[in-house]
């Protein structure tokens, strides 16, 4: 009987412990919400949740999981402007240009939140009002320091060295591109990708002006140089001109040698492009003009030429960081290994700018082509948030390449795949990472009949 007793007491106490379940399923419990950002978006289901996992109450870490998950994707979706301008507020570096505007925001933010998890969302409503003022005070204060600043900074150093007088239209063009920049800023600070273009270009002509400048200066102290200089440049022009084969010396200025090097450049294209004109013709009367042999000679064509290209680039990637290849239909991919964007976020981070002006002079090789940007993500999610999210950061791509080749008309269009097209196993962390992607896709032109 006390045997019985006992017997029945250790079960009963074992009924009462949490269910063990692997480490695999409690961690697919949390990577469900980090994918979605509630440590952000649902602190406190979040801290449950992790809560329940350390003490292995796998009921109960189940609940609290789901209910961080509904609570971001209710912050994500309901409130998607303010964490748009939260991110560009962060990625700016709000904290270290006004940590006290930041630090406002960032409570003006977690009240938002609170009243989400709450329920409430009439309040959640009126809070985010405020947030997003404070939010974007924030990400203008920041922008401004982080696009403007740099380029102001450089216009005075090249007024100190005379740019603005060796150097005038520069000088001119650098300030007149960094006003509107601050006034972009204020009005539309969203168009980050036009921003950071604008920037950009202020901040090389700012960076040219102040070269000019310099050079100016020695010039005045040190006058034969103007001779070699002018010397230089003339041998320039004619190693260039040796080089196609033409003789530029009865040309009666430099500006008439340059316009008879564009001329001979452009004559001898015209002429390569005659010649194969007229060798396909002939192949085609010789195979009997076969309208299947005419495709498949045409995307070989395409293919060599795009394998000469990527080799010429091969040396400006470090390939850890972006990746290119062909498809079987010679569409050139250029993979953006290393775009990292903040998680949840479509905000470009800003050290990925330079990534994308290395993956604009692949663009530029291939100016016939239409470009096409993809979003992908990896399983981690519900599929409308990874559709959603894949369609954002493809379409943030586009607008930094639309402000990029504003004035060459380029065609650019972007889609989001979600998680439809995995280059990797989404079972792992690795694969994972490898399937979060950004894809820039040049597509082969048609052949023209």
């Amino acid at each position: 009987m006390q045997r019985k007793y006992v017997l029945n007491a250790i079960v009963a106490a074992l009924l009462l412990l949490p269910v063990s379940v692997g480490a695999d399923e409690f961690s697919s419990l949390l990577e469900e919400a980090d994918a979605v950002r509630a440590e952000e978006f649902s602190p406190a289901a979040y801290a449950a949740t992790k809560d329940a996992v350390r003490k292995r109450w796998i009921d109960e870490a189940q609940i609290q999981a789901k209910r961080a998950i509904a609570n971001s994707l209710t912050v994500s979706n309901r409130f998607s402007k303010l964490v748009e301008s939260r991110d560009r507020m962060h990625v700016s570096g709000a904290v270290d240009a006004r940590r006290d505007l930041a630090e406002r925001a960032e409570e003006a933010f977690s009240r938002v939140v609170a009243a989400v998890e709450s329920d409430d969302l009439t309040r959640a409503n009126k809070e985010a009002e405020m947030a997003a003022l404070l939010t974007r005070q924030a990400e203008i204060v920041a922008a401004r320091e982080q696009l403007t600043r740099p380029t102001s900074k450089m216009l005075a150093e090249a007024r100190k060295h005379d740019g603005n007088r060796f150097a005038p239209e520069n000088f001119k063009k650098a300030d007149e591109g960094m006003k509107k920049v601050d006034r972009l800023v204020s009005s539309n600070p969203a168009a980050r990708g036009q921003l950071v273009n604008e920037s950009q270009n202020s901040l090389k002509m700012a960076e040219q002006s102040k070269e000019i400048g310099m050079m100016g200066n020695q010039m005045k102290k040190n006058p034969g140089m103007l001779e070699k200089w002018v010397v230089s440049r003339d041998n320039d022009l004619h190693a260039i001109a040796a080089a196609i084969g033409i003789n530029i010396d009865g040309a009666k200025s430099r500006e008439d040698q340059a316009a008879m090097i564009r001329k001979a450049i452009e004559q001898m294209l015209n002429g390569y492009e005659t010649q194969l004109a007229d060798a396909h013709k002939k192949i085609d009367e010789l195979e009997g003009n076969s309208a299947e042999l005419g495709e498949a000679r045409y995307r070989l064509k395409l293919k060599r030429e795009a394998e000469a290209k990527i080799a010429q680039l091969a040396s400006l990637f470090d390939a850890s960081q972006v990746e290119l290849f062909l498809t079987t239909d010679a569409d050139v991919i250029i993979r953006m290994k290393a775009m990292k964007f903040p998680s949840g976020s479509s905000i470009i981070p800003s050290a990925s700018y330079d990534l994308l002006e290395l993956a604009s002079r692949a663009i530029d090789l291939f100016p016939d082509r239409v470009v096409h940007v993809e979003g992908h993500t990896d399983s981690i999610g519900n599929d409308a948030y990874n559709q959603g999210l894949s369609e954002r950061r493809a379409l943030t791509v586009k607008d930094y390449l639309d402000a990029r080749y504003a004035e060459n008309n380029r065609s650019i269009t972007s889609a989001g795949l979600g998680e439809d097209r995995p280059i990797a196993n989404n079972e792992k962390a690795e694969g994972r990472q490898k399937n979060r992607r950004i894809d820039i896709v040049l597509v082969a032109p048609p052949m023209k009949n």
